[in-house]
């Protein structure tokens, strides 16, 4: 991974006003996917271990696809001059089996879906529009020449580019590569990334807590979220709630490429948490962005470790590692494509928003229209919105209102990063 920290960069806006360095939403994620580059080691992966895993090398095609012409579905494989008479099936050919040419005068194949097409032959008429009686077939209505033949190469030719380097493996590429009998991909080595939560005061999903006090949720919400899109993770546990104690587990931490962290770090806190990671070298490139929810995140470089601090409140955590975490990630991992793709779609119901911020706001996309969770009326330490929510919506720092039918961009929520560029914002 290479370091390339700007933290002068004319992006970086700093609020003279503030205790903390506020950056533009945009700005944040160009800051860090500026400061990072892919981290370059490699290794052989069985394809069917390659699903999520991210290409090193370019692919190119070994072999025609298809790479023989063949039937595109059961019917009648014939030469189209010998058309608009009977013609007499001299042989029937299956899947796998290798025809000779043995067509005379006014004869055909009779053929079915897959097999290879002889040479002598250069239609098929699908069955559907063929009468057959006793041995002879005519054609019910006239076709094309070529009907019905898949061409040697038409989808893939030999040689072609198959798969791009930087390529996130979906279920479809892993086809693709099994269609030329690639069994062994070159891919990006995982990433180590640990997962920490702050405050004693909480428990872990697996212990007891009274009714005074509250699970842990942010280590196995993101650790989830993670895993959705094939990024493995660890959850290592919670920081402890003393400066030594934190600077020394921290400490252990720079073994891990990406750690994140969610807690502590807003203004006002103990700050165990960012006072240790300071003692272990950490520099940051931003603390504070203008975004709602989400405005105490920080993120950084301690040695050879990109340092993600998100805030506490879960639904506040989880927003902001999908719309800025996932992407530095995927650099991280070798990815190309490290954004959304964004759709636009109708604004369902006016929306009030807090100006001099990006707004994120989840909702969902019905007959067309985005309508806003309970009216964008919710806490960013809750969980359901996120539960009920299946489409994000974000409004530039300009805007304080959106009219009901206004035209915006959404992304959907766990989509696949297919977007060229972060242009989702509705400015």
């Amino acid at each position: 991974m290479k370091i390339n920290i700007d933290i002068n960069s004319k992006r970086a806006k700093i609020s003279a006003e503030s205790e903390v360095a506020m950056v533009l939403f945009k700005d944040a994620l160009e800051i860090a996917l500026d400061s990072i580059m892919a981290k370059e080691e490699y290794e052989r992966v069985d394809i069917q271990e390659s699903l999520n895993r991210v290409t090193a090398e370019d692919i190119f095609a070994i072999k025609d696809l298809p790479s023989y012409n063949n039937s595109a579905m059961d019917g009648y494989a014939f030469c189209y001059s010998e058309r608009g008479k009977p013609l007499k099936i001299a042989a029937v050919i299956y899947a796998g089996d290798k025809q000779e040419p043995i067509l005379k005068e006014g004869e055909c194949y009779k053929i079915m879906t897959g097999a290879k097409v002889p040479k002598d032959a250069d239609t098929v008429a699908p069955k559907e529009i063929c009468r057959v009686d006793d041995g002879f077939i005519e054609l019910t209505e006239d076709i094309q020449k070529g009907s019905a033949i898949r061409l040697r190469g038409e989808e893939l030719q030999k040689g072609s580019l198959l798969i791009e380097q930087g390529t996130l493996l979906d279920p479809g590429k892993v086809a693709l590569l099994a269609s030329q009998g690639i069994t062994k991909i070159k891919v990006y080595k995982r990433l180590k990334i640990a997962i920490v939560s702050t405050g004693s005061e909480l428990k872990e999903p697996w212990e007891e807590a009274s009714e005074d006090e509250v699970y842990n949720i942010n280590g196995i919400n993101i650790q989830m979220h993670l895993k959705h899109y094939g990024i493995e993770s660890s959850y290592i546990g919670s920081i402890p709630d003393n400066l030594e104690q934190s600077i020394a587990f921290i400490s252990k931490l720079k073994q891990y490429d990406i750690v994140i962290t969610t807690g502590g770090i807003s203004v006002g806190d103990a700050d165990f948490t960012k006072k240790a990671f300071i003692e272990n070298g950490l520099k940051e490139l931003f603390h504070g962005v203008r975004v709602k929810p989400g405005h105490p995140t920080m993120m950084g470089i301690m040695e050879k470790t990109f340092v993600m601090a998100m805030p506490g409140n879960p639904l506040a955590a989880i927003v902001n590692i999908l719309l800025l975490s996932l992407a530095i990630i995927f650099k991280m991992q070798g990815a190309k494509t490290v954004f959304y793709e964004a759709i636009k779609v109708g604004n369902g119901s006016p929306l009030k928003l807090k100006p001099n911020r990006v707004n994120i706001v989840l909702g969902n996309v019905e007959d067309g229209k985005f309508f806003a969770y309970k009216d964008n009326r919710y806490g960013s330490g809750m969980i359901t919105p996120l539960v009920k929510s299946h489409y994000i919506a974000l409004f530039g720092e300009n805007r304080d209102f959106v009219g009901e039918n206004e035209v915006i961009k959404v992304i959907r929520i766990n989509s696949e990063l297919l977007g060229s560029g972060f242009d989702y914002i509705n400015e």
